[in-house]
């Protein structure tokens, strides 16, 4: 299905999901299927395809469903999300593959990339960062922040306190050799052309600027093109 643009009333409606039940939620069901999930679907997969990269679209997978599992969350959580989440991803597990993120809900649209850390990553993450290698990861990431605005471009990941051994406390990428996981994101409002099939190009100029640092973690990470 080509993307067309979203039901920007089904966007809205985003923003009262927490407060829904199971009846009301069925209610509009059908709405938010057809004016927000098949067009979410649509435009992963349009946005993947004019990304210059090997990345992995599943329509079961890439666009995260919009109820949550309740079975292990504290009590009183919310059974409905606030947004729509869209990934693609380099690999075959998805779960530790380099991943770029689109999530929308009634006011922003955010872009990310990242991976979590296995064992064999985490090392392979600190080895990368604190050598030469670690030095062209900090350049993308300045120039995201430059594109996008530093105030608004976000490292985020659960860190240790330390930096880890046999690393110095003053190493020049100190922050991210503490890192347990890595996601580098920013959002901006939701442009008109939301209900367009333009925001598909809307959408890919901002993810193409994660791109060298989505690669970068291909690379180092994931092994591609390194003979690994």
């Amino acid at each position: 299905m080509a993307f067309v643009g979203f039901d920007r009333g089904a966007v809205d409606l985003l923003q009262k999901l927490p407060d829904w039940d199971a009846d009301t939620y069925a209610a509009e069901k059908a709405r938010l299927r057809d004016g927000v999930v098949e067009p979410g679907a649509a435009l992963i997969e349009a946005v993947a395809e004019a990304l210059d990269a090997d990345l992995t679209v599943v329509r079961r997978s890439s666009v995260s469903p919009l109820h949550r599992d309740l079975r292990f969350a504290p009590a009183g959580s919310a059974r409905y999300k606030d947004h729509l989440l869209l990934t693609a991803w380099a690999g075959a597990d998805k779960k530790f593959s380099p991943t770029l993120w689109i999530r929308l809900d009634a006011h922003r649209v955010g872009f990310a990339s990242g991976l979590a850390f296995d064992p064999k990553r985490r090392e392979r993450w600190r080895e990368a960062v604190a050598g030469r290698a670690g030095e062209s990861l900090a350049r993308a990431i300045r120039k995201v922040e430059t594109a996008a605005g530093q105030s608004s471009v976000e490292v985020a990941g659960e860190s240790l306190k330390k930096v880890p051994a046999p690393w110095p406390a003053d190493h020049p990428r100190a922050d991210l050799l503490r890192l347990k996981g890595f996601q580098i994101r920013f959002a901006e409002p939701v442009p008109s052309q939301v209900e367009k099939p333009a925001f598909a190009r809307w959408c890919t100029t901002r993810l193409r600027r994660l791109l060298p640092i989505h690669t970068w973690l291909v690379q180092e990470l994931a092994g591609r093109g390194r003979g690994r």
